[in-house]
């Protein structure tokens, strides 16, 4: 055993494992990635499970489940039995956040296991999960807690459905993300993840202007939100080629009144730098309290139309009457065009919010969609994209204004190069 991890634990830990899986390699394959001193009883999974009495009488006992390949549903039986035989017994999922495994350990937080180990993981990291599940102190100095930081949460909440929502939320995402590694990149800090929720109507639109797919969706977050640690947001969160993460609704869906998040946000905050909240064309009486409360700014999409400013009219009474019209509120006029009607600045002045951006009409937008592209992988220049500069400016003020570049060239450095960027 290499004396770098000797270090990590002067006494072996005071627990037994236990890991059913159909054969006995995995518990090898498990000891050599275990802290010094830990050691794994292995049994077969095939075999209906006898007393565990004997493995709980010297301390703390955690049972382990084989989640790779092939063995997942089985495991999920067995979970479910032990579950109702052993109510009290700590359970933990062996799995891997390998590509081809991902179906493992979704498998797992959908038969209601609260952790998950990655084979995939650090020493450090495994220690963290097992220590957590048998409800005992870290023993490795210097490891952060999960989910302790707080990401900004920016709502992008479109007045009406139909005023380009999910298409800024789209772009806006994966440039975000790209900046923030680009930012770590250059010495800036530390790169942190982009999360983008996307909670709009219709349904699915988000990850369709994406091309991205998902089988967790934001249903299963809320219901296993308790569970949602790095593992799980590595492996079962969809992850655009950009590095952008993704956790929206199924596509035909009717949205249906959205649950409570408040819980739900207050863990992904945890792991994400900036989570950004795609509400475009949600009534706004559908809207959870807590995530307006919670939010830290909240961006109101429109566009010039009579209907849509009627719409911005109404919405901005009903924030008023439940009291979040605050300081936090900033105005995005969408699809502008001059000879429109009202401009962006009388628009923000006859309702008196601060216009954070204006951006103009870009038809190549829509033909980029339907190419199942975003725009500058079509039309790199387009004025569209030079538009977001004050939005971006607004999620990463300091490392963008330190820099000597402007904002188009930190944005071609972080495009340049990327396999889903057009020619």
């Amino acid at each position: 055993m290499p004396a770098t991890l000797q270090l990590l634990h002067p006494k072996p830990p005071p627990m037994t494992l236990v890991l059913y899986a159909p054969a006995s390699h995995l518990a090898a394959l498990l000891e050599a990635r275990l802290p010094v001193g830990m050691r794994v009883h292995w049994q077969d999974s095939a075999v209906p499970p006898g007393s565990l009495d004997v493995h709980r009488r010297s301390g703390p006992c955690l049972v382990l489940l084989d989640y790779l390949r092939g063995a997942a549903k089985a495991s999920s039986e067995l979970a479910r039995l032990l579950q109702r035989s052993h109510p009290d017994l700590p359970l933990v999922a062996v799995g891997s956040t390998s590509p081809k495994e991902e179906e493992g350990i979704l498998a797992a937080v959908r038969a209601g296991l609260r952790d998950i180990l990655d084979l995939e993981a650090s020493t450090a990291e495994i220690d963290t999960v097992l220590r957590r599940a048998a409800a005992l102190p870290a023993d490795i100095p210097g490891t952060p807690a999960p989910g302790t930081g707080k990401a900004r949460l920016i709502l992008l909440l479109g007045v009406r459905a139909g005023v380009g929502t999910s298409t800024l939320a789209a772009h806006l995402g994966v440039m975000a993300q790209q900046l923030s590694s680009q930012g770590a990149a250059d010495g800036d800090g530390d790169a942190t993840d982009t999360l983008l929720v996307d909670l709009g109507l219709p349904t699915g639109d988000t990850a369709l202007y994406l091309n991205m797919d998902s089988q967790f969706h934001y249903e299963d977050a809320l219901r296993h939100a308790n569970r949602i640690d790095a593992t799980l947001v590595r492996t079962v969160m969809a992850r655009h080629p950009g590095g952008l993460r993704l956790l929206g609704q199924p596509a035909g869906g009717d949205g249906g009144t959205l649950a409570d998040p408040a819980v739900l946000m207050q863990r992904l905050r945890g792991f994400f730098g900036t989570v950004l909240c795609d509400l475009g064309g949600v009534p706004v009486r559908q809207i959870p309290r807590s995530l307006l409360n919670g939010a830290d700014e909240i961006w109101l999409i429109a566009d010039p139309a009579i209907g849509t400013l009627v719409s911005l009219d109404y919405l901005l009474k009903h924030l008023d009457a439940i009291g979040t019209r605050d300081a936090r509120l900033h105005l995005v006029i969408n699809r502008h065009h001059e000879g429109g009607g009202l401009g962006p600045v009388q628009i923000a002045a006859r309702f008196a919010l601060p216009l954070l951006a204006t951006l103009p009409c870009c038809e190549r937008l829509r033909t980029s969609a339907n190419h199942g592209h975003l725009l500058w992988q079509d039309a790199p220049r387009a004025p569209y994209l030079r538009a977001l500069d004050p939005l971006l400016r607004r999620l990463f003020p300091a490392a963008l204004l330190a820099r000597p570049r402007t904002l188009l060239e930190n944005i071609a450095l972080v495009l340049d190069g990327h396999q889903w960027k057009g020619k």
